[in-house]
């Protein structure tokens, strides 16, 4: 997030907005190139399914290494023609794709609860794209020097798992063509889902900067990743999430549901007490952060925001599904979230600009996961984990208004409608310890699964 604001001040709207308009097209392909295969993974190696963890991670990695280089070209084919960047510029990018192969050994250390090595390969990938983005802007290397630095983190990041692995288990790709039938067969679901979800948050920026401008999309880029990067406090926890969800025997469904209406609580406070934080603060936030020149993106923050708490209950429930096995509900879901995103979008955004489009991102986000409420698969889980949140919602909205109407300095207001807000959810008692005592056993259930 830091590397990105970074990124913002250094290349100014206009080039910020070609940037962000490039990663989103590097996501689409990655994901592609992906194929759905960490969760699955994971899940097998939880399991013990098929086989041992060295024959599924070599048959994987050589899976990997194959995909990201079809999607590397795809990308240097397709990139130059749909954004105004050079090829040389999308080339950089499609090296860091490729780069991002060692992205495969996450599902191992996610499964042997080593996140002291994902907390080493985020640092080194962090470490590296910073040292590179400085001698880019040193060198004056604009988007290009930008875009070299985000593949040297990658490339970095790669190498360093590689080296960990390697203390627990060779690291030999190698082509198996049964480990790429069994990761493929649930991959496909899963990177289908991915891409569809990344096209509700990702599209708008592409159909900005094609009809408004790159001015516009880094408007909507500095807003939108802003409120992006608080939605991502869920990350650390689903981290381990997955293989606590996959752990539960078949006959444990009321445990596991129990489990996931824990966290979903837990989380979703947590994500409202942001969201009423940043949307009462959020001038502040722009200028401190992005500088004066970004100020027009103060309302897509205030409706990007919201995609906190919506990604405090997705990604509960996006695990908890997998775990289960009904990825296609998932896929079926984001579908006519992904349609709906790209259908308003063409219209709202030439009448609403680039506020538009964050508001359709939301709308979109927000109906995936009513239809999971709908289907019958999913609707008592979907129904007993978002339901102890109506209190809270309720709460932080009507904090959120009062402290936009309220006068005085944003920061100040921010701070005292959100120290009101989290008085008032521990007064109607929202959370509880006995919620980290079941997290607490949930986990070392994962560490007590037999070999």
């Amino acid at each position: 997030m830091l590397l990105l604001l970074f990124i913002a001040r250094t290349l100014g709207a206009e080039d910020f907005g070609r940037y962000a308009a490039l990663m989103a097209l590097v996501t689409f392909v990655q994901l592609g190139a992906e194929f759905g295969q960490e969760p699955v993974l994971v899940r097998l190696l939880a399991q013990r399914v098929r086989g041992d963890m060295q024959r599924l991670v070599d048959g994987a990695m050589a899976m990997r290494l194959a995909f990201t280089a079809v999607g590397g070209a795809v990308l240097i084919a397709v990139g130059a023609r749909l954004l105004p960047i050079g090829a040389a510029t999308v080339a950089l990018a499609a090296g860091g794709l490729v780069a991002t192969t060692g992205a495969v050994l996450r599902a191992v250390f996610r499964t042997e609860q080593r996140l002291d090595r994902l907390c080493i390969v985020a640092l080194v990938n962090v470490t590296t794209f910073a040292a590179v983005l400085a001698i880019a802007r040193a060198w004056q290397l604009g988007l290009a020097g930008v875009v070299a630095a985000w593949s040297m983190g990658q490339l970095g990041s790669s190498l360093t798992a590689t080296a960990l692995a390697r203390r627990m288990l060779p690291v030999r790709p190698r082509w198996r063509t049964a480990v790429t039938a069994t990761l493929a067969r649930s991959g496909w679901a899963l990177a289908l889902n991915a891409l569809l979800l990344t096209v509700t948050f990702r599209v708008g920026q592409l159909i900005v900067v094609d009809l408004l401008g790159a001015e516009q999309g880094g408007y909507l880029a500095a807003g939108s990743r802003l409120a992006e990067g608080f939605a991502l406090v869920p990350e650390p926890l689903m981290l381990v999430l997955l293989p606590a969800f996959a752990a539960y025997d078949v006959a444990a469904r009321g445990a596991q549901r129990a489990l996931g209406v824990r966290v979903v609580r837990w989380l979703g406070v947590f994500a409202l007490t942001i969201i009423v934080a940043a949307s009462t603060a959020a001038p502040t936030l722009v200028v401190l952060l992005f500088g004066v020149r970004y100020l027009p993106a103060v309302p897509v923050l205030r409706v990007s925001i919201w995609l906190a708490l919506l990604a405090a209950t997705g990604s509960v429930l996006t695990n908890l599904l997998i775990a289960r096995g009904l990825e296609r509900v998932l896929l079926a879901a984001n579908a006519v979230s992904s349609l709906v995103t790209i259908g308003l979008s063409l219209i709202v955004v030439p009448r609403l600009g680039f506020v538009g489009a964050a508001a359709v991102s939301l709308a979109a986000s927000l109906l995936a996961q009513v239809l999971l409420a709908v289907f019958p698969a999913t609707r008592a889980d979907v129904l007993a984990c978002v339901r102890p949140l109506g209190p809270p919602f309720v709460l932080a909205l009507a904090c959120v208004l009062v402290g936009m109407l309220l006068p005085g300095a944003p920061l100040a207001t921010g701070a005292i409608v959100t120290l009101a807000f989290i008085g008032a959810t521990v007064a109607i008692g929202a959370l509880g310890m006995d919620d980290v005592r079941l997290l607490r056993d949930a986990l070392g259930r994962t560490r007590r699964h037999p070999d």
